[in-house]
């Protein structure tokens, strides 16, 4: 039926609104396009007609509009995510929208020009990989140098011949994903001189020389990074050697680590590379969970990308080796004298540096050892000579410091610093007084005065510490407490950027006045932890002296409203109202930065908390909303959260606006978020923008379901009830049936919806092509259908004998997930045919697996199929070297009674043979031990527990103490006490030994106890 049936003229269609334009890359074309798209909004979504029809109809004297772009030309000017080849083109645009917006078109087209400019000059981070050669990469790229024998170097390169290994494969394919076009992430993790920054190298070596490759360096490593991060270009590797030092520092490593999540996954930039390396010991402070969590974002961005590089070549590897070493006598020699084929660590000289290192004597050792616990505290890489200098004396005997000489300190660089056949010395200087091809560096001077932020420097030479010696040292010395001289120096000299690491390592010790001077001295230098840290360790010693409140008041740095806003909160929390109000008189609200929306937020939140209002206005008058970044969707709801609180309506309108027409729609997360702080703001213009993107068209359809419920809830939460009902509906004709926990999401969605017959459509597919090689699938299937009350499709699918098709080879508990499933829903026939199966042939060797059928076995009263496990001898199979196999079997078989095959496995000694690398795991079995009655087995593993295990998780070491005294193993308690004082774990020894008063104000570097000190006693 035509439009005018009813008498009336035909209806005109408002025309869609152009797609935005998604950059990824150069910051000035992703700035300019966004500020386009602005612009045509504000103008009210104009057609692409009426644009070009403005600019051809502009006066011949009006110099503002000197383009003529046609209609789709308007459109690529828009929407497209290129570079624009006409500058007058690009300004003509924006004047027509800015004259319909009613914008300063003169300002617009002035930032327009600009943006194009640089757009067009962008060039991104790093050097074409053409530009690298073996001296560049040994020099930049900090490849380590090979030992120099026979002039091998000049006669057959810097770098020998590579062998390569298995863990090149895994790479290669990382790399080769790259090339084709997606990013990724490689993280290689070894010991020292174990090859992994030479493997890198040799990967990256067959991109196209076109690609670009950054080794961010200075001003710090993760200011670098973040400070560039907006400047990789596409076809760009990120080199992140030693990567804790760019995850690691707090709180700049937790950014570091969001921005480069946030560039893997944006697929307008990619591909990206990201290389990076680390010591085993840093991949586990990285990734395993602790309270706090202090590297959740770390975690995230590795997992899953660890490439293992093996300390040894192995036999195959040392053929290769002898096959093409040829004439340089550099492999030859690494092939027949490299201990236990560690043919990188001899190459890389290790046997050498080690052997200078165990003759060193006196002061020349005690400079080494100054260097090694600075670097294993949390000291950088480049450690002052001063800090050395000053330490050093303090780990000699009286004798030996008597017996100095006035030259001994470059007595001692002499010897430290002299290379040894082509290699680096013990100790190699650095220089650090200029950062080279960087931008944004930092400003100092007028800058540092005005916020508050101490200018302090690190003068004179920095040295390094030879990279397999600092190892050498976290093994060897993790037990020592350095002397009171090593913390002095620290306070005075270290960089301010490891202040608060060391100040921490010498409180987790018991060295409080050392650590309360260290967090003193780094309160100035933007530490967002320093201050409070400060204040609440003063507080439980010395409760009603307010002076470190004043000192943190007085001397925070303004510029990082991160600080600033914890500072408040403490202050607030304690009672503090004088020192809160120095803090508020130094008017941080006009210092604060307003391009972290997150930041500004919590400051704003704080402000409020403590009634600051004159601030929050200031703060608020800064227009906060008109200059927040949208590319962190999460920060910028934060920041809408709080303008809704402060009551600030008309920045939050503007935001919103903002927000609703940037935020991306494939980031199911971000589109959710704001959805529900519009709803709550009652922004339903900004709520309309959003909607009228049709979000629900764009989410992508993958495995992760979280974040669909999470947008559809907030769909249905809005009244968006149509937009929800297609986004199940997608997801409904889209699921693939071998994902179950997506299967079983969607029917349950289907249902919560009123959508009966996609539920049952859906239900009647999956019934009917689950795999049934997948018990796991079966058995959440069976779930779902059977709460549903979906008996034809539960009929379907055990009609296909899902209990003769389980495999019985996992390790896991799937099969013993389906057997209760089977009972539950009353397939008995089903059950009793899969337990009979998995009891006669269920893998021994499989610890795990046979916990589970033994334990359901038992539930069920099963005992014919109980019996016939048993016969089978599961515990002379139990690999007895594992915690984590051994204790599910003893513990399911004195559940079932079955004490002969638990005599079996005790007689197997596992509390001898367990690997202590699990804590957890050891707690464990103690425990299960002890319920045992099996005491002997329980006091040779409380022994090796307290002697050995390591102690570098505080929460199992406090479970692991615990475990000891109800054991009644009170020797082995007080040992593993001691032990952990040495290794930061103080609080829990002097709890355990029930010494708090003792102790009181923390303890000598010699155990003894500390006398009473007072702030009057700090510098």
């Amino acid at each position: 039926m035509s439009g005018d049936a009813g008498g009336g003229p035909a209806r005109q269609k408002r025309p869609r609104a152009l797609e935005r334009a998604r950059v990824g890359w150069p910051r000035a074309l992703r700035e300019l396009k966004d500020l386009l798209y602005e612009v045509y909004l504000a103008a009210g979504t104009p057609s692409l007609d009426a644009i070009a029809a403005d600019i051809g109809n502009a006066d011949f004297e009006d110099h503002a509009i000197l383009g003529a772009p046609s209609r789709d030309t308007v459109r690529r000017i828009i929407s497209d995510p290129v570079q624009p080849p006409n500058q007058a083109d690009v300004v003509s645009v924006a004047v027509v929208l800015a004259r319909g917006a009613a914008w300063d078109a003169s300002d617009l087209a002035g930032r327009v020009r600009d943006l194009w400019v640089q757009a067009r000059m962008a060039r991104g981070v790093g050097r074409p990989l053409g530009e690298f050669d073996d001296r560049h990469v040994l020099a930049d790229l900090e490849v380590h140098p090979a030992l120099d024998t026979g002039n091998a170097c000049d006669r057959f390169g810097v770098l020998p011949a590579y062998v390569q290994r298995a863990h090149d494969e895994h790479l290669a394919a990382v790399v080769d994903a790259a090339e084709t076009g997606r990013s990724g992430i490689a993280v290689l993790v070894g010991g020292s001189s174990t090859g992994k920054t030479r493997a890198l190298w040799e990967a990256v070596r067959e991109l196209p020389a076109s690609w670009r490759l950054w080794h961010p360096l200075s001003p710090a490593r993760p200011d670098a990074v973040l400070g560039d991060l907006a400047d990789i270009a596409p076809r760009t590797v990120v080199w992140l050697n030693e990567a804790q030092l760019y995850l690691g520092p707090d709180p700049l490593g937790e950014q570091v680590a969001a921005g480069v999540r946030s560039l893997l996954h944006d697929l307008s930039r990619a591909p990206v590379l990201v290389l990076a390396t680390l010591w085993p010991e840093h991949w586990d402070v990285l990734t395993i969970r602790t309270d706090p969590d202090r590297h959740a974002q770390a975690r995230e961005l590795l997992h899953g990308h660890k490439i293992d590089v093996p300390d040894a070549f192995t036999p195959e590897e040392l053929a290769e080796l002898a096959d093409i070493a040829g004439d340089d006598a550099r492999l030859t020699e690494a092939a027949e004298r490299a201990d236990n084929a560690q043919i990188t660590q001899y190459l890389a000289g290790v046997p050498a540096l080690l052997d200078r290192y165990a003759v060193a004597r006196n002061a020349t050792r005690a400079l080494i050892h100054a260097a090694m616990d600075a670097r294993r505290l949390g000291a950088g890489p480049h450690i002052p000579l001063e800090w050395l200098a000053a330490a050093a004396p303090g780990y000699l005997t009286d004798a030996e410091y008597h017996a100095l000489d006035d030259d001994w300190l470059p007595q001692a660089l002499d010897y430290v610093t002299a290379p040894c056949n082509g290699i680096p010395g013990i100790l190699t200087p650095v220089k650090t007084d200029a950062a080279r091809n960087q931008r944004n560096r930092r400003a100092t001077g007028a800058k540092a005065a005005s916020t508050g932020r101490s200018p302090r420097d690190t003068p004179g030479p920095h040295y390094q510490l030879a990279d397999y010696l600092d190892q050498h040292g976290r093994r060897h010395r993790k037990e020592t407490i350095p002397p009171i001289d090593f913390w002095t120096a620290a306070a005075h000299h270290a960089h301010p950027t490891d202040l608060n690491v060391l100040g921490n390592a010498a409180w987790n010790r018991g060295l409080y006045q050392d650590a309360a001077q260290l967090h003193k001295h780094a309160t100035p230098h933007g530490n967002s932890h320093a201050p409070t840290t400060l204040i609440a360790h003063f507080h439980r010693l010395h409760p009603t002296d307010p002076r470190p409140a004043q000192w943190a008041a007085a001397h925070v740095p303004l510029d990082n409203p991160d600080e600033v806003g914890l500072l408040l909160s403490a202050l607030r929390e304690a009672g503090a109202q004088e020192q809160m109000n120095t803090l508020l008189a130094r008017d941080p609200a006009t210092h604060a930065p307003l391009d972290n929306p997150a930041a500004v937020a919590q400051l704003l939140e704080e402000l409020r908390e403590a009634g600051a209002q004159e601030q929050m206005n200031t703060l608020l008058a800064r227009d906060p909303a008109t200059h927040a970044p949208l590319d962190n969707p999460a920060a910028v709801a934060q920041l809408l959260e709080e303008l809704r609180e402060a009551g600030a309506q008309e920045q939050l309108s503007v935001l919103a606006a903002r927000a609703a027409a940037h935020v991306p729609l494939k980031n199911l997360y971000a589109v959710a978020k704001l959805l529900e702080v519009l709803w709550e703001a009652g922004a339903q213009e900004p709520m309309n923008t959003l909607l009228a993107r049709d979000p629900a068209t764009h989410a992508p359809l993958d495995d992760d379901t979280h974040p669909f419920t999470l947008l559809l809830y907030w769909l249905r939460e809005v009244g968006a009830q149509e937009q929800a009902e297609a986004l199940v509906t997608r997801a409904a004709a889209h699921v693939p049936l071998d994902n179950p926990n997506t299967v079983v999401w969607l029917l349950e969605e289907l249902r919560e919806a009123g959508a009966q017959e996609q539920a049952e459509a859906l239900a009647t597919r999956a019934a009917a092509h689950v795999p049934l090689d997948s018990p796991y699938a079966v058995a959440k299937l069976l779930e779902v259908l059977w709460e549903a009350g979906a008996q034809e499709p539960m009929n379907t699918l055990l009609a296909r004998d899902p209990a003769t098709h389980a495999p019985l080879d996992d390790d896991t508990d799937p099969f013993a997930r389906l057997l209760s499933r089977f009972r539950e829903v009353g397939a008995q026939e089903q059950a009793e045919a899969l337990a009979t199966r998995a009891a006669a042939h269920v893998p021994l060797d499989h610890p795990y697996a046979v916990t589970q059928l033994l334990e359901n076995l038992w539930k069920a009263g099963a005992q014919e199929q109980m019996n016939t496990l048993l016969a089978r001898d599961p515990a002379t199979h139990v690999p007895v070297d594992s915690p984590y196999a051994v204790t599910p079997v003893l513990e399911a078989l004195w559940k079932a009674g079955a004490q002969e095959q638990m005599n079996t496995l005790l007689a197997r000694d596992p509390a001898t043979h367990v690997s202590l690398d699990r804590p957890l795991g050891v707690i464990r079995l103690l425990k299960a031990l002890l319920k045992a009655g099996a005491q002997e087995q329980l006091s040779v593993l409380a022994a090796r527990a307290a002697a050995h295990v390591p102690l570098d998780n505080p929460y199992a070491v406090t479970q692991l103490l615990e475990a000891l005294r109800k054991a009644g193993a009170q020797e082995q308690t007080d040992a593993l006490a001691t032990r952990a004082a040495a290794l930061g774990l103080f609080e829990e020894f002097i709890e355990a030994e029930g010494k708090l008063e003792q102790f009181r104000f923390g303890r000598e570097p010699n155990g003894s106890a500390a006398s009473p000190w007072s702030w009057d006693d700090l510098e």
